[in-house]
């Protein structure tokens, strides 16, 4: 059901990696998952810009991205436009877009029981091997259906809004894009919610709930950036 949403969104979703060299041969390594919601303008979540994904911890000092048609290909190396700790969003700038493909935004939002999927690349690591550095990626969807909308407390303080999936998410998903089966964005993976259940006093099975940030609170962030999405013309800019 959602082959033609994938299909249709895949070129405007990337993998992000942020990264920081230590010292001599060591590097610390973010990497998730991000989509443009303009010509070149990318969004992905806020914690993957800091060291080690803590907010504490400095901005990465390099930014690296990669379409998905694009694998294999270099890395397209991007800048640091803004970021929105609270709500977990940040905005990159890709240099030199090879694309100029991005997504459309829903500006309303989605009642209980919407089926939903979300795209990116859950599980994604960067490997060191005596050829290099590769960041290793696979293009992953999952489905799901929108749970709840409610206000949650920030790890930086404050209550935002959130939207709750009925999916589990996985290290690598965050900045992945939220969508309906028409292809618009409803959302960004964020993080999730654990519960260790027991029995007989062990652990025995993980249970999760994802969170992900409201596309109207991306479409905010994005107008105080200079970027009025709900302006652009075409259902997926040009191609």
């Amino acid at each position: 059901m959602f082959r033609t949403a994938c299909e249709k969104n895949r070129g405007a979703i990337y993998g992000v990696r942020g990264y920081t060299p230590i010292k001599h041969n060591l590097v610390s390594n973010s990497t998730g998952s991000g989509f443009t919601i303009a010509p070149g303008m990318l969004i992905t979540a806020a914690h993957l810009i800091h060291v080690d994904n803590d907010f504490e911890r400095p901005v990465h000092s390099n930014f690296e991205v990669i379409r998905s048609p694009d694998i294999g290909l270099t890395l397209e190396t991007t800048t640091l436009v803004a970021e929105d700790p609270v709500n977990d969003i940040a905005l990159l700038k890709i240099v030199n877009p090879r694309s100029a493909e991005y997504l459309p935004l829903e500006h309303e939002r989605m009642p209980t029981g919407t089926n939903c999927g979300s795209l990116g690349f859950p599980l994604s690591e960067v490997v060191t091997t005596p050829e290099g550095t590769q960041f290793n990626l696979i293009e992953r969807f999952q489905g799901s259906f929108v749970s709840s909308f409610v206000k949650r407390p920030s790890p930086r303080g404050g209550l935002v809004d959130n939207y709750e999936v009925d999916t589990e998410m996985y290290p690598g998903s965050s900045g992945c894009p939220g969508f309906l089966i028409d292809s618009k964005v409803i959302g960004m993976q964020s993080q999730s919610i654990y519960l260790n259940t027991t029995k007989k006093g062990r652990n025995t099975d993980q249970l999760a709930i994802s969170l992900w940030v409201p596309s109207m609170d991306i479409i905010g962030f994005a107008k105080k950036n200079g970027i009025d999405v709900l302006s652009m013309e075409g259902p997926t800019g040009p191609r």
